[in-house]
């Protein structure tokens, strides 16, 4: 997946950058979770952020670029809630 959002050139600023990984139990739960928020991912156009989503074994990583702090914490606390929603309900 390539990064999701931001419409616009290249030359315009993104001074935040940064990278969450969140390792998951095992690769099948991984999997799941990560195919549960993919749509989302590939559906919710951001216009101050650009996500890169992506499974790596056990491992779901998130990186980000974002035009000022409002927007990295709205874009974050989506993907954070559907990754919560998602091994929730796994758990039931």
């Amino acid at each position: 997946m390539g990064l999701q959002g931001g419409a616009g050139n290249k030359e315009e600023a993104w001074p935040i950058e940064g990278v969450i990984e969140l390792e998951l139990p095992n690769e099948e739960t991984a999997r799941v979770v990560y195919e549960s928020v993919l749509y989302e991912h590939e559906s919710v156009p951001y216009r101050r952020s650009r996500i890169d989503f992506l499974l790596e074994g056990n491992r779901l990583i998130i990186r980000f670029l974002a035009k000022d702090n409002s927007a990295l914490r709205g874009t974050l606390n989506s993907y954070l809630r559907w990754i919560k929603v998602a091994i929730d309900s796994l758990e039931v």
